[in-house]
């Protein structure tokens, strides 16, 4: 929001990854939240020649093409179901989601097994080498799978891989593409059925998506699509929607928490009753904010966008 709201222009992001590469450079040690398992992790995952058993959760009725030159890039949602099970965060309901909505669209792809990080939160910590390492390592992986095309749901992921990528590594041409852009997508609508009971739900736009990309009408189209779910604006929308109050994993205080409640009070003053979201990040740092509310504040529910949307999916086979 700064960024956008500065009348002097100054890409405030661009400028606060410099200073802490700077001050990584000179010794300091930056606060970590979460006992710094998710850079550790990352870290983890930027090694050579490790093997990771990535697909476990995955439905077996989803259809996957191994042959496909096509590969939904996953993120770190597997990992987050572990790290963040004490507050009831169900990362990997996202991506079963966009699997759904795309087997629903007929269109093929693959996922990889031994996918990295996309290394978002290590660059925006300042944290270079570490970057290069993860993004290494999944380059050699999509070279390896024959891995011409992308599909991306995560907003950081999105947002690393076509922006950042380019920036730091030569002969980076992989098409990136979001799910809300890929054709017939966002009419999706037309194969769901009518949720029981109704939905009033609001729509949460995260940086990445929202401000960045100036991706604000692709998500609510989708939901707008779903019979059941009536779909409510929080004061703070679209280019000036509110922040979940974190990034990158990295020290989360008083501060952090204000504006996190706030935006939670945001939503719970539309009257609805889902809180809708499109980024995991923000889906955890929300949910995590809500535990310590008072139970006015967990009265509104917490999902995934594509989770939701997918959950109405009727069944060809039923239909």
């Amino acid at each position: 929001m700064c960024s956008i709201r500065c009348n002097y222009h100054v890409n405030y992001v661009d400028f606060v990854r410099y200073l802490r590469m700077k001050a990584r450079g000179n010794g300091a040690e930056l606060i970590y939240s979460h006992n710094e398992v998710p850079e550790s992790l990352m870290h983890l995952m930027g090694k050579k020649n490790i093997t990771q058993e990535r697909r476990h959760w995955v439905p077996r009725d989803i259809r996957i093409d191994e042959t496909s030159d096509t590969a939904f890039f996953v993120g770190c949602a597997p990992y987050f179901d572990v790290i963040f099970d004490n507050i009831g965060v169900k990362s990997t309901d996202s991506p079963i989601g966009v699997m759904r909505l795309l087997d629903a669209g007929n269109i093929p792809y693959k996922i990889l097994e031994n996918e990295r990080c996309c290394g978002h939160d290590l660059l925006l910590s300042g944290d270079l080498q570490g970057f290069l390492d993860l993004g290494k390592a999944n380059i050699s992986e999509f070279e390896n799978g024959g891995v011409k095309k992308l599909i991306v749901s995560c907003p950081e992921c999105y947002y690393t891989l076509k922006v950042d990528y380019p920036r730091y590594f030569e002969n980076w041409n992989m098409e990136i593409q979001h799910i809300t852009e890929l054709p017939g997508i966002l009419n999706i609508g037309n194969k769901t059925g009518k949720m029981r009971p109704a939905q009033r739900a609001t729509y949460h736009d995260s940086c990445r998506l929202g401000r960045y990309f100036k991706m604000f009408d692709g998500p609510r189209s989708l939901l707008r699509s779903t019979d059941g779910i009536e779909l409510l604006e929080m004061e703070n929308n679209r280019e000036n929607s509110l922040c979940c109050g974190a990034s990158p994993w990295m020290f989360c205080g008083s501060v952090n928490k204000r504006i996190q409640d706030e935006r939670l009070r945001q939503a719970i003053d539309t009257g609805a009753n889902l809180l809708i979201t499109s980024c995991p990040k923000c889906q955890i740092h929300l949910k995590c904010a809500q535990v310590s509310m008072s139970n006015t504040g967990k009265n509104i529910k917490i999902a995934d966008i594509y989770h939701v949307v997918s959950q109405n999916l009727v069944l060809k086979e039923n239909a």
